[in-house]
C-alpha cells in the first residue's frame, strides 16, 4: 500500500481495542513516527463513526500535550494515522515501574494534562475517556531527573458539544470504568465535568498506585463512591500534603458542580505552589456555601432546601 513505500514499519508499540500502532521511520526524511495500522471497520458503523471522529478532532487541535496526527492515508483495507512517536510508552507502564510518582512529579505532570484538558473545554470537547493508558510519555526516561514529557491521546470516545453550550447534556456510557463519574455510570446525564472526575483518579493513583475506588461492577462501584467517598488510608498518604488531598477530595466529589474546572485547577495552590492562598474552596459553589455558612447557618438551609425543590422539578421535567 501506498504507506509502505514512504514509510519503513519497524517494531509494534502496542495494540489498542482498534488497531495495531507500530513505529515507523519516514524513509524520506529519516524521521521517526508511530502509525496506527486500522482495519477498515463497516461503512456505517459506530467504529467507522469512532474512527472518523477522532480524526476530525486530532485535525482541529493543536497543543504541545495532545497527540500530533501527522497523515492520515486510506487504503481499502486499512485506515493509517501517522502520528507523532512517544518512545516513553504509556504513563501507566511507567507508574508500574515506579511504584507511584512523588508530589512533585504528578503536579508537572497535572498541570499539562490539566492545560490540555482546558485547550479542548475551550473547544467543548470532552475526552471521556482520560486514563493513563491515554496519556503517553513523549520521551525515555533514563533517571529521575529527566522531566516527563505528555501527550494526551486517543479521542476514539471524545465529543464534541458543537454550540450547545459546556453544559450540553451527554447520555451514553462510556469509558473505563475506574476512570468513570458516578454520574456517567447511574446515566443521569453529564457534561464536560466527566474529565475532572478521570483527572481525580488520575491523580489519586499516581500518588499512591491505586485506584480509589475498585469494583468489579458498575452498580458495586457506584455505591462504594456514594457511600464512601475519597479515602486515604495507604501508608504513603501519610507523606502527601494536605492541599493535595483537597483537590483530590474536589475533584472527586458525586456531585460534578463541586469539582474544579481545569483552569481553577491550574490556578489552584498544590499546582502554583502558593502558600499565602488558603487552599480551602473548591470552585464558586463551594465559596458561596463557605461564605453563607459564616453569614447565617440559617440561610445555607433554605438555600438547600429550596435549591433541592428546583433541582427535582427540573430532574421531574427531564
Amino acid at each position: 500500500s501506498g504507506t509502505e513505500k514512504i514509510y519503513h514499519f519497524g517494531s509494534k508499540l502496542g495494540q489498542g481495542g482498534f488497531g495495531v500502532v507500530y513505529e515507523a521511520t519516514h524513509i524520506e526524511t529519516q524521521t521517526k513516527w508511530a502509525i496506527k495500522e486500522i482495519c477498515r471497520p463497516e461503512a456505517g458503523s459506530w467504529k467507522v463513526k469512532m474512527v472518523e471522529h477522532e480524526i476530525d478532532i486530532l485535525r482541529h487541535v493543536n497543543h504541545a500535550h495532545i497527540i500530533h496526527l501527522q497523515e492520515v492515508y486510506h487504503t481499502s483495507k486499512m485506515i493509517y494515522l501517522v502520528t507523532e512517536l512517544c518512545v516513553g510508552g504509556e504513563l501507566k507502564q511507567l507508574l508500574l515501574q515506579k511504584k507511584f510518582f512523588s508530589e512533585d512529579e504528578t503536579k508537572h505532570i497535572i498541570c499539562c494534562l490539566a492545560d490540555a484538558v482546558d485547550y479542548l473545554y475551550k473547544r467543548n470537547i470532552v475526552h471521556r475517556d482520560l486514563k493513563l493508558e491515554n496519556i503517553l510519555v513523549k520521551n525515555a526516561i533514563v533517571d529521575n531527573n529527566d522531566k516527563i514529557i505528555i501527550k494526551v491521546t486517543d479521542f476514539g470516545l471524545s465529543v464534541q458539544t458543537y454550540g450547545l453550550g459546556i453544559d450540553h447534556i451527554l447520555t451514553e456510557s462510556c469509558g473505563t470504568l475506574t476512570y468513570m463519574a458516578p454520574e456517567i455510570m447511574s446515566g443521569r446525564g453529564y457534561s464536560h465535568w466527566c474529565d475532572m472526575w478521570s483527572m481525580g483518579v488520575i491523580i489519586y493513583i499516581m500518588l499512591c498506585g491505586e485506584p480509589p475506588f475498585v469494583s468489579k461492577t458498575k452498580s458495586k462501584l457506584l455505591e462504594e463512591i456514594t457511600e464512601k467517598g475519597v479515602t486515604f488510608t495507604q501508608s504513603v498518604w501519610a507523606t502527601v500534603s494536605d492541599a493535595a488531598k483537597k483537590v483530590l477530595t474536589c475533584l472527586l466529589n458525586v456531585d460534578p458542580s463541586y469539582r474544579m474546572s481545569p483552569s481553577q485547577l491550574l490556578e489552584n495552590p498544590w499546582i502554583t505552589g502558593d502558600t499565602s492562598v488558603p487552599a480551602t474552596p473548591c470552585n464558586v459553589l463551594e465559596m458561596m456555601r463557605q461564605d453563607l455558612e459564616e453569614k447565617d447557618s440559617k440561610t445555607i438551609s433554605l438555600f438547600s432546601e429550596e435549591f433541592t425543590e428546583k433541582m427535582s422539578v427540573v430532574e421531574g421535567v427531564t
